[in-house]
């Protein structure tokens, strides 16, 4: 055979290989394909975020964590589908006041009481203003969906498994304990200030240091003032005027002299001398050269500013001084804390450099501003120091007993805060559990009071409550997907 004729017989096998190999390629992709969808029906989520589904494994494109199929999605009981997180409006309106319904399925309905033929909850009665499947004995005020969740079953078995707990909702007491800190200040009411109403000379000054101890009544400095000594010998001249005038005398007369001799009084009232000076000055019968200044209080001298032989102008302050019997305490708490606050409320306050000694004080006042970098209100307590060893300027650790009296209450555990709302899950029996929205308002470490949303006497989970939410809403995601897909 020459080499032609070999030539030709093998040209048309040389393309066989190509197509084996095309062949190979395409049938390995269409497996890879149908091992890529995973079984048929299978669906899978993100445990850190329920609400990605696919219908492929993988990982989870948030978070990159793998995804992991959902198990026994039809045993967990019928889902209703939640596009808007609220229900139909139209999901009663076949149901007449006094029929018998499955909160679970609306669509089952009868005459009398009974269980629900597909999930087996028991059928309950529809009210006059019943506003949706499953709130018979809800409050009013918790008609409304929770958006994002949708009530779930949950068997005894799996209850155990997870350790679920409930809590009643029930009336108690709500107390709190706001811990706070305090600055130690002088009582305003009782700061004193040394300022003659007369320029003169200092003759001689009793107290000569800051700080110096003062008892109510002791002596502080003596002054000389021609001014109060000249309005000193008119006085008296007007005095004995008036104690001499005859019996008999005309009676303009004695108007006259009365007239002088109270307008010489109140000279030497508003120049600042007292009713036991006056007096001494009319029993001795002549002017004296210096007058003393008494302290008004028992305290100590916050501040001196003369000296001895020192010249001083009318109005001119001399000496500060404070009472330390009563101190203020300058206490600071956040705003939000300001509407569980009153004035009268008690307080213990505590000082760290004597952490076994406690003292009562009460609050006075609630100064009306807020600091505008801290978002922090301030409060004024009263404190009684009558041995003064405490000090202005100490800091205290202050403690506010908030009594808010007995509360519809619910325990702090059985509240997720989404940062938008705050949901609780009630059973309705018979497995079931139903996602509430809820209103707080007294919170204490352990109980918040419920203004709406829970009704007392309804139960509701404080234990296994994230493992519950992360169910609800799976299954509200599950439930919003079918009925797009619809």
């Amino acid at each position: 055979m020459n080499e032609k004729a070999w030539m030709d017989r093998v040209r048309p096998t040389r393309g066989f290989p190509l197509v084996v190999l095309v062949l190979g390629l395409l049938a390995w992709a269409g497996l890879g394909c149908q091992r890529a969808a995973g079984p048929a029906g299978q669906r899978y989520h993100c445990p850190m975020h329920p609400t990605y589904i696919t219908d492929r494994p993988g990982d989870c494109p948030i978070c990159g964590m793998r995804l992991v199929p959902i198990k026994d999605v039809a045993t967990t009981g019928p889902a209703r589908p939640e596009t808007s997180g609220h229900q139909p409006s139209e999901s009663l309106a076949h149901i007449q006041p006094g029929q018998f319904y499955c909160p679970m399925h609306p669509e089952v309905v009868q005459d009398g009481s009974g269980r629900c033929p597909k999930c087996g909850m028991q059928l309950v009665e529809k009210k006059e203003d019943a506003g949706r499947p499953g709130q018979p004995s809800a409050p009013a005020d918790s008609a409304k969906t929770v958006p994002g969740r949708t009530m779930i079953h949950l068997s005894p078995e799996k209850r155990q498994l997870i350790g679920l707990t409930l809590a009643p909702v029930e009336r108690r007491r709500l107390v709190q304990t706001l811990r706070t800190a305090a600055v130690v200040e002088h009582d305003e009411t009782r700061f004193y200030r040394v300022a003659p109403r007369f320029a003169g000379w200092v003759r001689r000054l009793y107290v000569n240091f800051t700080g110096a101890p003062l008892e109510h009544g002791q002596p502080m400095l003596r002054v000389y003032s021609p001014e109060l000594y000249a309005a000193q010998n008119d006085y008296l001249v007007a005095w004995r005027a008036w104690q001499q005038l005859p019996p008999d005398a005309h009676e303009e007369a004695r108007a006259a002299a009365r007239a002088l001799w109270e307008a010489a009084r109140l000279r030497l009232e508003l120049l600042g001398m007292e009713e036991p000076d006056i007096r001494a000055l009319e029993e001795r019968g002549s002017a004296a050269a210096e007058i003393e200044f008494r302290s008004p209080v028992s305290g100590h001298v916050v501040q001196k500013r003369v000296a001895e032989g020192q010249a001083f102008q009318t109005g001119e302050t001399l000496l500060e001084v404070a009472d330390l019997s009563r101190l203020w305490l300058r206490a600071f708490v956040f705003e939000m804390d300001l509407p569980r606050i009153a004035v009268g409320q008690p307080a213990v306050v505590r000082f760290p450099q004597w952490p076994d000694r406690t003292y009562s004080a009460r609050v006075s006042f609630v100064y009306p501003h807020i600091e505008p970098r801290t978002r922090r209100a301030e409060l004024r307590l009263e404190l009684d120091n009558p041995r003064h060893e405490i000090r202005p300027d100490m800091w205290a650790d202050v403690e506010l007993v908030l009594d808010a009296g007995e509360r519809l209450a619910v325990p702090a555990s059985a509240l997720i805060d989404t940062g938008l709302r705050r949901v609780a899950f009630v059973d309705r029996g018979d497995g079931h559990l139903e996602p509430r929205e809820v209103r707080v308002g007294w919170r204490t470490d352990d109980f918040c009071e419920v203004l709406s949303g829970l009704a007392e006497g309804e139960q509701v989970v404080t234990r296994a409550l994230f493992l519950v939410d992360a169910e609800s809403q799976l299954k509200a995601a599950m439930a919003a997907m079918a009925a797009h897909a619809h």
